[in-house]
């Protein structure tokens, strides 16, 4: 069996398919380059450690019964010599058969960096704040939270100071434009009573940024039609000003982007999503 690894995850379809279809093998290889670190999750799980990246109960990896080779960042001439050398094709289980449960994962990722989020409404705003914080909050012993920059407006009116997004809202955002919440939180007691309104994400909020129009060129307008810019449609002129921009924004651009490239002289900057709809 040969598999390409673009994840850890794939550690618990490996050991899915050893315990339900491949009962015989007893010796896993991991080769090739390990950018990420995930071939070192992969490897001590099939080692037998518990570690993040399983979404199986532990019990089936330390039973495993497999010899894990370690072969990252090594040559293709050592994979074959090892692969020669091990190779040793039989018929009999080293592990009994058994049906192997992958659960769900539902797990926050701590991110301790500053993050921007913009919404003209606020409670839209808020409900984006909170939805941060669930995704990626880092948890104290009483609370959630996260550094944010909150803006509604650009008239440059700021505020910097603490904001309890469920009790204390607006936070002074009523009164300013934009607000620098350190940190931003929620009470922990609080998490399994919210409900996030997914809807806020099917709203247009116009980028203060301007707009871009797709054609022969990149043309970049102000927000009132006035053009700015003129630049050479190429993907790294497309990143430059992705980078630049609102993440919603940024989002279109790439779509719209990828459509040109796709659709060639078909494409119609918004017009060919008509014929697109939501699976």
């Amino acid at each position: 069996m040969v598999g390409v690894a673009y994840s850890a995850d794939v550690v618990n379809h490996v050991v899915k398919a050893l315990y339900e279809t491949y009962t015989q093998v007893d010796t896993v290889i991991v080769f090739g380059p390990d950018f990420t670190g995930a071939g070192e999750l992969i490897i001590s799980a099939l080692r037998g450690d518990c570690n993040d990246a399983l979404r199986i109960p532990c019990e089936y990896v330390k039973n495993l019964g497999v010899t894990t080779v370690d072969l990252r960042w090594r040559s293709e001439k050592e994979l074959r010599d090892v692969v020669d050398a091990l190779y040793k094709p039989g018929d009999t289980p080293v592990r009994p058969r058994a049906e192997i449960p992958i659960m769900t994962p539902n797990k926050r990722h701590p991110y301790r960096g500053l993050h921007v989020l913009y919404d003209t409404d606020l409670e839209s705003l808020r409900i984006k704040a909170i939805d941060y914080l669930l995704t990626y909050g880092i948890e104290t012993k009483d609370v959630l939270y996260s550094v944010l920059f909150l803006q509604r407006g650009i008239s440059g009116n700021y505020l910097a100071q603490p904001c309890d997004l469920l009790n204390g809202w607006p936070c002074g955002l009523d009164g300013a434009d934009a607000l620098l919440a350190a940190p931003a939180y929620i009470e922990k007691a609080s998490v399994n009573r919210i409900t996030i309104d997914l809807s806020v994400y099917k709203r247009d909020v116009y980028d203060p940024h301007g707009n871009f129009v797709i054609l022969d060129k990149l043309y970049h307008y102000s927000p009132r039609g006035v053009l700015l810019r003129e630049l050479e449609l190429t993907e790294e002129n497309v990143r430059r000003e992705a980078q630049k921009v609102l993440p919603d924004h940024a989002f279109y651009l790439g779509g719209e982007f990828a459509a040109k490239r796709l659709l060639k002289g078909g494409y119609r900057q918004d017009a060919w999503k008509s014929g697109i709809k939501d699976s």
